[in-house]
């Protein structure tokens, strides 16, 4: 990639180089005529406005010999080996000032030489804000909620399932966080829209939904309190309780999972209450065979007493398919942490795996939903905590709320 873009500089740099004389020198203060994009079949396209990181061409008279370019006031690197007297070919960089971060920006860029400055009326855009997760997609009212991204600035509303608006939250300057109070969502499911100046966000999965028809299991069977059954657990397992104040923040009955004393390499996975089995539920039409897995998901709420740091959660699909799911792999420390809150987990279908060599969840990967979902629209999921080559050291852990989602 550097390569093209450096035979792209130097290409165009002849070009600008032979289209002037020996007699182009600076004759006066700098003037900026137009800025385009660097790229010789869109030159003739000016535009006044972009995004940190463009690769621009700034045309213009006397800008040999520049000191400095700013955008907004940010002193910007250039290449003064890429600078004419009538080009200058530069980054705009992608910490630059914007409305995000200075509400009084200028919106101009400036270049500087020692015969003057050249002004030219120009804005940083910034980029649409976008949502990677969602702390607690099944949270209870009052409870805090986090939405994580990128560009989540300059908010004027977040959106709830029942068109519920909320406009007091708070941010983070880095765009990268933002936190509200969930007000009470009766029985409305629904996605989760951040809606911004420069653009509108929605979530990947749906808020509220522990009790509807794409639930594999809410744990809750009939008769009991919390929520619309969707049980389908087979009754074996990990625990079953509802007891509020171990694991507090969760609707009625979960899974309690106690790990500990298990050695190296040990799949046993059926002692020890160390896996979740569920009962093969309808959950779909065969309709969705025909798709494709990436375009959907799994979901469910996890919380952690103390620090998960060596087993390997099998989340599987029949028979044949399966992640091997270890949050604390690429997490500092190689630790995974709840701090004994409800945090949702999403695993793309796409990355569940055939066995090869005898290992579930490392051969190839899931393509359509025919691999993962059995005719007549039948699922037959089942969790399962095994070792690798470290034991596993005691720690508790729940789950609450499978189920399959749309992502796409």
């Amino acid at each position: 990639m550097m390569q093209n873009i450096r035979l792209l500089l130097a290409g165009l740099m002849i070009v600008l180089l032979a289209a002037c004389t020996k007699d182009d020198g600076p004759s006066g203060p700098p003037v900026i005529h137009r800025v385009s994009l660097l790229d010789s079949s869109k030159m003739d396209s000016a535009f006044v406005r972009a995004l940190p990181g463009a690769l621009i061409l700034i045309t213009g008279e006397n800008l040999q010999g520049a000191t400095h370019v700013l955008f907004n006031n940010f002193d910007s690197y250039f290449n003064q080996a890429y600078n004419t007297n009538t080009h200058i070919i530069i980054n705009i960089p992608e910490n630059a000032t914007t409305e995000a971060t200075d509400r009084n920006v200028p919106n101009e860029l400036r270049i500087k030489t020692d015969r003057g400055d050249a002004v030219f009326k120009f804005t940083l855009d910034i980029p649409p804000p976008a949502i990677t997760q969602i702390s607690n997609e099944n949270a209870l009212p009052g409870d805090s909620v986090l939405i994580f991204g990128s560009s989540l600035w300059l908010i004027n509303k977040i959106t709830l399932p029942g068109n519920r608006e909320i406009t007091q939250f708070s941010a983070n300057p880095e765009g990268t966080r933002v936190g509200f109070k969930l007000p009470d969502l009766g029985t409305d499911t629904g996605r989760l829209s951040v809606v911004a100046k420069y653009g509108t966000a929605v979530s990947n999965g749906p808020l509220n939904d522990h009790q509807s028809g794409d639930v594999i299991s809410n744990f809750t069977n009939d008769g009991e309190v919390g929520e619309l059954p969707r049980l389908n657990w087979a009754w074996w397992g990990a625990d079953r309780i509802n007891d509020a104040t171990k694991f507090p923040g969760t609707r009625g009955f979960y899974l309690n999972c106690v790990f500990g004393g298990v050695g190296v390499n040990n799949g046993a996975w059926w002692e020890g209450g160390r896996s979740g089995n569920f009962n093969e539920t309808v959950l779909f039409t065969d309709a969705i065979r025909t798709r494709q897995a990436s375009d959907y998901a799994l979901k469910f709420e996890v919380n952690t007493k103390e620090p998960w740091t060596t087993a390997v959660c099998v989340l599987r699909f029949g028979e044949n398919y399966a992640v091997r799911w270890k949050p604390w792999s690429s997490l500092p420390g190689n630790s995974f942490h709840t701090e004994n809150t409800w945090t949702t987990v999403t695993v793309q279908l796409s990355a569940f795996k055939t066995v090869a060599d005898g290992v579930e969840g490392t051969g190839a990967s899931a393509a359509s939903m025919a691999d993962l979902v059995a005719a007549g629209g039948k699922v037959a999921f089942t969790f399962r905590m095994v070792s690798e080559d470290k034991p596993i050291e005691v720690f508790n852990a729940a789950f609450d709320n499978f189920r399959i989602v749309k992502i796409k």
